[in-house]
């Protein structure tokens, strides 16, 4: 790949980021909760994708955006107000806008219908924009089409700008401002004119233009700044709201604000002025042209001139928000690393703790005392080991917005396709987990969210006629409990139908019809293969594959998944997942001759219990006695097939565990070889999924163990228990 292609690739991985940051910021007005900063947040995002696009010449992206950001910049001078309505049209022209982002990545053409449609509608907008008042002056674009120009600095498209100011309250002051850009600015596509057209919005400004720098065409750097700017404001604010109009460009820009006591100077003082706008129509006009006259550059005896355009560079790759001085010493730098590269040292980092361990192993089994030199550098060892593969870890770990960004648009045409109304509401974005497993959470999240809008939510004539709001909810929240990460996904709705719920599976032959199911059970049908309560297949439903495939992707992901559904009130579907797929902290133990691990944030407490602690409960088996309450026995061994009769609690060892709904069960084991931190390995992938075990791991002298899932093995108890073959926790 050359250089090229390789700013192109970053350009698109920051637009990405814009794009994101675009819909944040219209969600957040959306929900009135919008400031000014939000406002000019949304705009740079606009501007800094039409930035990067206008260098590698997407044109189609660039005509598109430029519309966006126009009436963008009409909001945020406040000449039009970020209504509701508003709002909406403009998280329809961000879709629009990631599609053009996506079709011209892909080399592809966007749908030029829906581009036309949307930027008809956009420039409705601009064109019915409320008048400011009477003699107001609106800053305005004249065109001088996509052209690039070459003119001593980076590929420019040029955008003349008119610096006549809007009307201000009377002045008592006048302040001399010095602004010279220099190159970083112009590489991270920010643009000297806008900046002088936001010094403008604080009151008359006379500029001057002092060219005297530029060198002659055989010395001149394509990437250099040669040009300064020398302004005289008269406003009545102070210099601290002057320099936030060059905030962004802090750093990369000579800039002096100082109080001037002499008036506004005469239009005399303009005598001599370089024409900036014949200078650009010369350079712009074809070769053969008349207007194509060699134009001599300015010497060193020039003076200042007024500017009456300003050049407007783009260059890639898009630009980032220049933070003022004061922040910058606690900006943190970033860098960008291949994902293959974290998954090598996350493979390392596991081979080394499995190593650590075997060391251990080995020393252990020589009879080291716990003080000799060897026992305790292994200790060390293992201190470093954990705080590597902590570290690692934190790299890999990814916050849940990347994957809930994507939802608002979903959940926008889902409505549109099924004509509803629906809002959605996301909680905890910043909710990290490993990104092995944020990668993989898309799809069954995308079928929950159609799933709540398609069959959940009602029509808008059903919920006002329920006394609804016509405008259903659905909720999207992340949070981490017990050692996992839970996703859920809750709408206001009508609820599961579960008789005909469980009418459709009988009709399907997915049931008997003489079976007893409870609630929960009914309510899980729509989880089998093959089932749809919709009436009619479309674009969104009907094909009985939607949440066969959330099960089977969350049960891939070694985790599960669960419904709560209140007739009339909606209905929750609750997924649980692990943090990571690498390591975790985990208690070995003995049962009937196996070792097992079981996740150390599942376990309370270990005990062993007294006989009179212990009361049988029917068929259902026995009880613990715990501080005035009691649990359920779960033998471990008999659920898992390892021996046919239950081993006396008292005999053994008991671990008080707690499941992710927050009930309690008592795991019983023989005995309890203690903590350990252990490497994931998928059990699926390399054997086959088994119930009531989440993964396998490899021991210190080289053994295979099973990983319990505490909620899955605890389901299970009442089924026939199926043995688990000597295969799965044989060494190889």
């Amino acid at each position: 790949m050359d250089e090229l292609e390789e700013i192109k690739v970053t350009f698109f991985q920051e637009c990405d980021e814009l794009l994101g940051d675009l819909e944040a910021g219209l969600l957040t007005l959306q929900d009135g909760a919008g400031d000014a900063e939000t406002v000019n947040s949304v705009f740079r995002a606009v501007h800094s994708v039409k930035g990067g696009a206008g260098a590698f010449g997407l044109d189609a992206l660039v005509r598109y955006a430029h519309v966006f950001e126009t009436l963008m910049d009409a909001v945020r001078g406040g000449r039009m107000a970020a209504g509701l309505e508003l709002v909406r049209v403009l998280l329809r022209a961000a879709d629009v806008l990631a599609d053009q982002v996506t079709a011209a990545r892909g080399g592809g053409s966007p749908d030029e219908a829906a581009t036309a449609a949307m930027v008809a509608e956009l420039e409705s907008w601009i064109a019915g924009e409320p008048s400011a008042g009477a003699g107001e002056a609106t800053p305005t674009d004249t065109a001088v089409a996509d052209d690039d120009l070459d003119f001593g600095f980076t590929p420019m498209t040029i955008q003349m700008i008119s610096l006549e100011p809007e009307p201000v309250v009377a002045a008592d002051k006048v302040w001399t401002v010095t602004f010279k850009p220099s190159p970083s600015l112009y590489a991270k596509a920010n643009e000297a004119g806008l900046l002088l057209r936001e010094l403008a919005r604080l009151g008359p400004v006379e500029p001057h233009l002092d060219d005297s720098a530029i060198p002659n065409l055989d010395v001149l750097d394509p990437e250099g700044a040669y040009l300064t700017w020398t302004l005289r404001l008269t406003t009545n604010e102070d210099e601290q709201a002057i320099r936030e109009a060059f905030e962004f460009v802090d750093g990369d820009c000579d800039l002096s604000v100082s109080l001037d006591p002499v008036g506004p100077a005469s239009p005399g003082d303009a005598a001599g002025d370089l024409d900036i706008a014949r200078l650009i129509a010369l350079a712009t006009a074809e070769p053969d042209s008349p207007a194509a006259i060699p134009l001599p550059l300015p010497t060193a005896s020039s003076e200042p001139a007024v500017a009456t355009a300003a050049v407007a560079p783009i260059a890639p790759p898009a630009p980032q928000r220049q933070a003022p001085a004061a922040e910058q010493a606690s900006v943190q730098a970033t860098i960008r690393v291949d994902p293959e590269r974290i998954d090598r040292l996350i493979d390392l980092v596991g081979e080394l703790v499995i190593n650590q361990a075997m060391l251990a192993q080995r020393v252990s089994a020589h009879g080291f005392a716990p003080s000799s030199d060897v026992s305790m550098g292994l200790d060390e060892l293992e201190q470093l080991t954990r705080g590597i593969q902590d570290s690692v870890m934190a790299i890999r770990a990814q916050p849940v917005k990347s994957v809930f960004q994507r939802m608002p648009r979903l959940l926008r045409e889902v409505a549109t396709q099924t004509r509803k109304q629906a809002r959605l509401v996301m909680e905890g974005e910043g909710t990290e987990v490993d990104k092995t497993v944020i990668e993989r959470l898309a799809e069954p999240i995308t079928h929950m969210l159609r799933n709540a809008i398609d069959h959940g939510l009602e029509s808008p004539e059903d919920r006002i006629a329920a006394g609804k709001p016509a405008e259903g909810t659905v909720r999207l929240a992340a949070l981490h409990r017990g050692g996992r990460i839970v996703i859920e996904v809750q709408d206001d709705g009508k609820g599961i139908n579960r008789p005909r719920v469980r009418q459709i599976a009988i009709d399907k032959g997915l049931l008997a019809a003489d079976a007893q199911l409870t609630d929960e059970e009914t309510d899980n049908l729509i989880f089998l293969p093959g089932f749809s309560t919709a009436g009619v297949v479309s674009d969104i439903s009907g094909r009985g594959v939607g949440m066969d495939v959330v099960r089977r992707s969350v049960q891939a992901l070694g985790g599960r998944i669960s419904i709560a559904s209140i007739p009339g009130a909606g209905s929750t579907f609750t997924l649980s997942l692990p943090l990571t797929l690498a390591v975790l902290d985990g208690m070995v133990v003995d049962v009937a001759g196996q070792t097992l691990v079981i996740p150390l944030t599942a376990i309370i407490e270990s005990l062993r219990p007294r006989p009179d602690e212990v009361h049988a409960l029917g068929s259902l088996g026995a009880v613990l006695a715990v501080r005035d309450t009691f649990v359920r026995l779960v033998d471990i061994g008999t659920v898992l097939g390892f021996r046919d009769q239950a081993t006396a609690p008292n005999e053994g060892v008991v671990l008080l565990v707690e499941g992710e709904d927050g009930s309690r069960s008592a795991l019983v084991a023989d005995a309890i070889q203690g903590q350990r931190q252990v490497v994931i390995k998928s059990l699926e992938a390399n054997y086959r999924q088994v119930e009531g075990i989440a993964a396998a791991t490899i021991l210190g002298d080289g053994r295979v163990a099973l990983i319990v899932d505490v909620d899955a093995l605890v389901a299970v108890r009442r089924e026939p228990a199926r043995p688990v073959e000597p295969l799965l926790i044989a060494a190889e």
